[in-house]
């Protein structure tokens, strides 16, 4: 339990701070003020890591405010509070409170419960910043998000905050559902993929809202909006890429190595954590050769290996899959069968985000710099960004590089199914639109040859 006063930041025209407390019980969190407010030098620091011995007021002696309250009265409310708060959590147990049982208690604790009823004021409503904390631990919970999935929602929100600290979900009728869409286009100059998935999420967050009868606002259930999405190339490796990755030599550390750009320019590049840059060849390429993604390959144990297969259950669908060792996945296995890692792990992992930046790394050394051009809107207008093809390639290629491989060599996309964990063929079409139109290539190349 913590509970904490502090002053708000802004003064209001007297020159005085209002009082602000923030009570954090069981990771549900209310902060409101206290109704009073004070001069900045008349407030004590009551900072616990300053002192061994916590401060006894907070409100200097012998101060009065401009509303004629004394420091002895403010001092009072602030010990009753947080005196308050401690047998509540005790109280408890193992019950998790809501905001609005928080916002209830403090009202006790200043003793204004005991007001005659008809001169209550009526509990002051839940802003849309509350509901959404709260629908992320609603849904999360009921979902079981991943960490990614909440970082989404984190966004999300500092997207919302932006857009109006004090927006309700009455302000999202036809108008401000186009002042939503354009802020996000405009003034976050946001990818029009990117503007879809923050005006989906809205979406959700509202019905959800509908649902629980926390508005009656329900235009979002028929708003109409047309979204400019392009489909993105689907970034892979070619099995020449692939097998030029798996076998590269990575230069020592300061090592100075001439590269060239996909239109024939030399310059030079400086080898960094050449270590770093050795396993996640490793990791990428095993990822390849058995259509792991990032977050199994990464929690794969020694004991999820037998027989020549790797049985897991995958963390995005939670399906069982058995996918049978080749050689070179072996190779990699093998390599690190005398390693310890923590947990059990087979590999030495490396976490997303800088396995990511190393891959580009890598691939700018072996040289994958083919111009891949991308085509997206934002703000309305057409962009194509034109980049060498290692900007591009992230953990996901890996996957993605042994499904288009398999296809194009014929392995019927049932069987590739089976090792991927895909329950359906949308999912798997772009990669076998991908796989007809490489083996109708080859198709030509052979008759090139018949011909002569």
């Amino acid at each position: 339990m913590s509970v904490k006063f502090y002053l708000v930041p802004k003064p209001l025209k007297t020159g005085e701070y209002p009082v602000r407390v923030s009570i954090n019980v069981k990771k549900v969190r209310y902060i409101t003020t206290l109704g009073f407010s004070v001069d900045f030098d008349a407030w004590l620091p009551n900072d616990k890591s300053a002192s061994k011995k916590k401060t006894t007021n907070f409100v200097r002696s012998k101060y009065k405010n401009n509303s004629g309250m004394s420091a002895e009265r403010m001092n009072t409310i602030i010990k009753t509070v947080d005196a308050h708060f401690s047998e509540y959590e005790n109280d408890l147990r193992s019950a998790v409170p809501t905001v609005d049982d928080l916002r209830a208690e403090l009202q006790k604790a200043l003793g204004r419960d005991e007001q005659p009823a008809e001169v209550k004021k009526a509990p002051k409503a839940p802003s849309i910043y509350e509901r959404l904390e709260e629908f992320i631990k609603d849904q999360g919970a009921v979902s079981q998000w991943a960490y990614a999935t909440h970082q989404t929602w984190k966004t999300f929100s500092h997207h919302l905050e932006h857009f109006g600290p004090r927006v309700k979900f009455e302000d999202f009728d036809e108008a401000g559902l186009n002042r939503f869409i354009r802020f996000l286009r405009v003034t976050e100059n946001l990818e029009e993929k990117t503007v879809l998935k923050q005006y989906s999420q809205l979406k959700w967050f509202v019905t959800w809202a509908l649902r629980k009868g926390y508005t009656k606002q329900d235009y979002i259930l028929k708003y109409k909006v047309k979204f400019k999405i392009v489909q993105k190339p689907v970034i892979f490796l070619t099995k020449e890429e692939l097998l030029k990755v798996y076998n590269y030599e990575i230069p020592a550390n300061q090592t100075i190595v001439k590269l060239h750009t996909f239109d024939g320019r030399e310059y030079e590049k400086r080898v960094i954590e050449a270590g770093a840059i050795a396993k996640t060849r490793d990791l990428f390429c095993f990822c390849a050769f058995t259509s792991l993604r990032y977050s199994d390959m990464a929690k794969l144990k020694r004991t999820d290996i037998s027989d020549g297969k790797i049985y897991i259950t995958t963390k995005k669908t939670n399906d069982r899959l058995p996918i049978e060792l080749n050689s070179f996945a072996q190779a990699i296995l093998d390599k690190y069968k005398d390693c310890q890692f923590p947990g059990g792990l087979a590999l030495p992992v490396i976490s997303n985000q800088k396995m990511n930046y190393y891959l580009k790394d890598l691939c700018e050394l072996c040289e994958i710099n083919d111009p891949v051009t991308k085509v997206f809107f934002r703000a309305g207008q057409r962009v194509e960004e034109t980049l060498p093809k290692y900007e591009y390639i992230g953990t996901h290629a890996g996957r993605r590089t042994f499904i288009c491989f398999a296809l194009s060599s014929g392995i019927p996309p049932q069987v590739v199914m089976k090792w991927t964990g895909h329950s359906d063929y949308k999912a798997m079409k772009p990669y076998i639109d991908i796989a007809e139109k490489t083996k109708a290539e080859q198709m030509a190349i052979f008759e090139k040859g018949l011909m002569g």
